[in-house]
């Protein structure tokens, strides 16, 4: 059977307000209508607490969006969205939905394969208001796709995911370092930033020409050479058990078709409401916490 088309749902009705007005509400409840340039986004139980031990709501996460989408949006504009939602906050269960079934009528979607051969319609980035909109249905962090919808299966970036598990802060950032010598030796530029979490993500931008399996297969061999040249301190072995406890898992598995990291940016649903925030290499070598 073909698939249906995504259900348009129609406009609701309640109280607009503007960003500005949006922001300077003192702890609002219920529902609201934001207007962000030319839509109109539904916000609902704007008070329900997403992260209990700080006392942080979704009004708190809505506002944190609307603060830095000048400097969030760059990463996200055109990309397909995986949905990680936690509808009723980081306690509670998580689910992942990637196949909207229903969406306002400014929510841009693309229909896609996934890898089982389903045929899936993700929601798309487009403007903070998509954001706010996917954000009120729980989805506390944004993990766009590698590739823009322009080219869908041509990813213009690489990510390595420098995951310590019990390794020391002090040897994520030797590692990271030597990403970016391996960058540097290869005529390609590294971006880093914290995960938000434990580690560190590094960006290395590429021009959109190759596909995910040449892109992941390149991820894995410039992995491969980091843990080589830095074995007490980095490894690319899989399976915790093998590793030693100085070493930093250098990750390049998220570069395949469909996979994602945290943007840079995003909040995550992590204990202290932690955010995925950019780092100069500078910051990197004089020893940032």
């Amino acid at each position: 059977m073909p698939k249906e088309e995504v259900k348009r749902t129609k406009q609701k009705s309640g109280t607009v307000v503007t960003v500005e007005e949006f922001l300077s509400l003192d702890r609002p409840r219920g529902d609201l209508i934001i207007k962000a340039g030319r839509e109109q986004v539904a916000v609902t139980s704007l008070d329900r607490i997403y992260w209990p031990d700080e006392k942080l709501t979704k009004f708190d996460l809505l506002s944190y969006y609307l603060k830095v989408a000048d400097y969030i949006m760059p990463f996200l504009k055109d990309r397909p969205a995986i949905l990680q939602r936690w509808p009723r906050g980081v306690n509670a269960p998580m689910f992942f939905q990637q196949d909207v079934e229903s969406a306002p009528d400014f929510i841009k979607t693309v229909r896609l394969t996934n890898q089982e051969g389903r045929e899936l319609d993700y929601g798309v980035y487009t403007t903070i208001g998509s954001v706010l909109h996917f954000v009120n249905l729980g989805t506390i962090e944004q993990h766009p796709w590698h590739s823009t919808i322009k080219r869908l299966d041509k990813p213009d970036w690489i990510a390595i995911d420098l995951d310590p598990k019990k390794a020391p802060w002090e040897n994520v950032l030797q590692v990271a370092l030597v990403v970016k010598e391996v960058a540097d030796e290869v005529g390609l530029t590294a971006f880093p930033k914290t995960s938000g979490s434990s580690g560190i993500h590094i960006y290395v931008p590429l021009k959109p020409t190759n596909g995910y399996d040449k892109v992941a297969e390149f991820a894995r061999l410039f992995a491969t050479e980091v843990a080589r040249r830095a074995p007490k301190i980095a490894t690319v072995e899989r399976t915790i058990a093998k590793r030693k406890s100085t070493q930093v898992y250098v990750d390049w598995m998220q570069n395949a078709r469909g996979k994602s990291l945290a943007a840079a940016f995003t909040a995550r649903a992590k204990p202290g409401a932690t955010v995925s925030m950019p780092l100069e290499w500078k910051q990197i070598s004089k020893g940032v916490r």
